[in-house]
Parts: C-alpha cells; structure tokens; sequence
C-alpha cells in the first residue's frame, strides 16, 4: 500500500514539472457549478395579463458567444499566454444587426464596433481602417448591402464601412457634424438620419454618397424644435421619432419632415420620462423608448399612449444600470445596451394584438 501512494506521488510531481493537468481519479474533480437561473419563462406583462414580451438572453462578453480553447500541454510548458482571455463587452451603446442575423455593435470604451456572429460562434471587432482609429463609437446601423454606418462624437463624424470592415468613406470632422450620436435608415427612400444632440438638429444625408440632403429642427421648445435630441427611428411608414432629451418628451415626423405630434413629458411617472435616450419603432407602429434614469424601456402606442413598461435597477435579467440603445430587428428580437451591466439584453416582442 505504502509503495502504491509511493508511485502516484512521484506521477503527480512528475506531472507538475511538465505542466499537465492531473488526471488520475480524485485527484482534482473540480469545483461544482452553480445552477444558471431558468429564464425561460421571463415574460411581460405578468399573469393573469396575456404575454407581450418575453426575455431570450443576454450577452456580455466573447464567451457567451466562442467556445473556449483548450491550453495544450507544451502551451503550459514553455509559459505561453492564456488563449482564454475575457473581453467584456463594456459600455455597449448603438446596436443593429445585419443580413446575415449578426449583432453588431459600438462599445464606447472599448473603442471597437464587435460584430457577433452567434451562428458561427465567433466574435470580431471593428477598431477602424486607412488609419483612422475609432475613439467613441456610438451610434450604428447597417443598410441593406451590409455596409455599416458608426457615429463618433469624439471625432465629429461618421464613419462608413463594408461588411468585412473596410472603411469606404467618411463625413463630418471638425467642420461638419458637431456631436453625432444615434442614427437611423430609411431604406425605401435612402436616407441615413443622424442626430446631432450639439446642432439640436436631425441631419439627413444620402446613405450612398454620404451627400447631405437636408436638415430638420433647430435649437428651442417649440414642436418641431430640439433641446439636446440623442436617438432616433423610422417606423413602417417611414415617419421617424426622435427622443428630445433637453424636453424630456418624443416628437414624431412625417417623412416630408412636417411635425406630428410629441409626446411624453418631465416627470417620474409612467409615460414620463427623465432622460430619455434610445428609441426603436416595432413592426405595429409602438414606440420603445430607453429612459437612462429610470433604468427601463417604455412601449407607446403609435398614438403616444403607454402600454407598458419593462425594467428597474439591477443586474438580473429585465433590470437595468444605465440602459442607453435599442433595436428591433425583422423578427421583433428587441436589443437593449445595458451600459454599466455591460451587456446587451435581448427581448422578443410578442405582438400587442389580441
């Protein structure tokens, strides 16, 4: 017996010199996993009322996306780096996805634009090309050739790439936009909107050429004026809303760029907002506006009046620590950056009708 725990004692140490895991049984059975929390059944608004958005999941960093890689024996050996490293996913800011189902998103202090492909479990990043770097993405979108538009405050412009990311163009700079933040597509009528919070403007180029076309609002209180706007998007019909945030409120266009009517005001009840930030128009015509302060999202119907609303401060599925962007895609998957969680939640609307 004596000469038996004799042997396994010099395996293990001869183990240990050539950096190789222990396999020999009950050696190191490891640590017991925590039971992930069932998320299935995440739905809103609670029973007996009928579900009109469910929680799917969460991303908050590459490995909820790439399988890990295993660290070879010789990679132990000669004291090579982990190739498991952790990348949070931090400070996530505009979102979109693309033809292909991939999420693509700016990461304001990464200072990248990751783009998720969860099909082919795989992350990459966007950091810039031809030597310009990208400093403070914020805004995205992505048009119907898969080309992506990034929004930099810092650098005073927007940025153009193809889907494989190389730059192809850019407008602004110092003498252009002032402080681009969330933008939006019209593809029917091949316009790109960008708002500029610092202009207090909504500026509309030509996706293709980036030509500006024309300029809507100006800086003051009145309908169809700005205080400080940050998101915006374009519904079915091609109206777009913008979220003025210097007015706490929402006010909503035509696609001839006339005023229609705004809604919601100052306040800290429900359909009021405090800092409202991003916005997204789902395929029925509801509003879904981000509220930064609230830590939740509102949904409004197309006349402006609340339906419901989701979150509160927290880190658990549905909660919220500084939400700012959000998106719906062609299948009503709803994406939500959750900022100081740094990840990005994702919802499906269920449809609103009876």
């Amino acid at each position: 017996m004596n000469q038996n725990r004799k042997a396994i004692r010099l395996l293990q140490l001869a183990l240990v010199v050539l950096g190789l895991p222990l396999i020999l049984a009950g050696t190191d059975k490891g640590k017991p996993q925590a039971p992930k929390a069932d998320t299935s059944q995440l739905l809103w608004p609670l029973p007996p009322e009928k579900p009109r958005v469910k929680f799917l999941q969460q991303l908050s960093n590459n490995f909820d996306v790439e399988p890990r890689k295993k660290k070879s024996w010789m990679d132990k050996l000669v004291g090579n780096p982990d190739p498991n490293a952790t990348e949070l996913f931090e400070k996530p800011a505009g979102i979109a996805t693309d033809s292909r189902g991939r999420i693509i998103f700016a990461s304001t202090q990464r200072s990248a634009v990751f783009i998720v492909d969860q099909a082919q479990k795989t992350v990459t990043r966007l950091q810039g090309d031809r030597g310009i770097v990208l400093q403070t993405p914020l805004g995205v979108v992505v048009d119907a050739h898969d080309n992506i538009y990034v929004s930099d405050p810092l650098q005073h412009m927007v940025l153009k790439f193809n889907s494989n990311g190389q730059l192809l163009a850019t407008v602004g700079g110092k003498d252009g936009e002032k402080n681009p933040t969330f933008m939006a597509l019209d593809e029917g009528r091949r316009r790109l909107y960008v708002v500029d919070s610092h202009l207090h403007q909504v500026l509309v180029f030509d996706p293709d050429t980036l030509e500006l076309k024309n300029r809507v609002g100006k800086r003051g209180e009145k309908n169809g004026e700005f205080n400080f706007p940050v998101g915006i998007a374009v519904g079915p019909d091609g109206s777009f809303a913008v979220t003025d945030t210097g007015s706490c409120s929402v006010q909503v266009f035509t696609p001839d760029f006339k005023f229609v009517r705004r809604f919601g005001s100052r306040g800290d009840r429900p359909g009021e907002f405090t800092r409202p930030k991003g916005i997204a128009i789902d395929k029925e015509g509801n509003y879904w506006v981000v509220d930064a302060a609230f830590n939740n999202f509102q949904i409004f119907s197309p006349k402006g009046v609340l339906l419901m609303w989701i979150g509160q401060f927290g880190n658990v599925p549905g909660a919220f620590n500084l939400p700012l962007g959000i998106y719906i895609d062609q299948s009503q998957k709803v994406f939500v950056s959750d900022q100081l969680n740094h990840r990005l939640q994702i919802f499906q609307f269920l449809g609103g009708g009876d």
